[in-house]
């Protein structure tokens, strides 16, 4: 029994954030305040292609938002990748996007909604602190750095996922 729920809880990892269904790139959705300040709203939305190892390569929505200098990011999947129901919040995630002014922003948080089986998933909110004028784009490992740009804890069970490339249409700016 031990060796079939662990496989399936691996399985299960790898189908949810592999490269079962790959999403064809999203249309930017970008709007911001007036305001240039980190107090100001800012949403934007951004798609991501994400190589999750022996789980395949796919594409990632990234929608994000800020108030208050507190950025929040939330990532969705496309096509029906949870392969039975997830309940709500039992997903950790930790995201990290690279500062075109250097160094990288991390965003964190245990939070998903519920999703039955053979629909998309959606994780966060994930927080992490910004800054007005900050410009967020995915962070790629370099070769071997042994960097991750997404780490994920489903159900128990970890997976890491880079990013493969920079995201479309462009960096995110708050």
């Amino acid at each position: 029994m031990f060796t079939t729920t662990t496989t399936t809880a691996v399985a299960t990892a790898g189908l949810l954030l592999g490269g079962i269904a790959t999403a064809a790139p999203a249309t930017a959705a970008q709007s911001a305040a007036a305001s240039s300040s980190a107090s100001a709203s800012v949403s934007q939305t951004v798609t991501a292609r994400y190589d999750c190892g022996a789980y395949g390569v796919t594409d990632l929505t990234l929608e994000a938002s800020a108030s208050g200098g507190v950025g929040s990011v939330r990532i969705s999947t496309s096509g029906g990748l949870a392969p039975f129901d997830i309940p709500a919040d039992s997903i950790s995630a930790t995201l990290r996007l690279e500062r075109a002014a250097g160094g990288t922003a991390v965003f964190s948080g245990t939070a998903n909604d519920a999703a039955a089986a053979g629909q998309p998933v959606t994780i966060g909110p994930l927080t992490g602190a910004v800054s007005a004028g900050d410009s967020l784009d995915s962070y790629v490992p370099a070769a071997g750095s042994g960097d991750v740009s997404l780490s994920l804890d489903v159900l128990g069970i970890a997976n890491t996922c880079n990013a493969v490339g920079k995201q479309t249409p462009g960096p995110i700016v708050f």
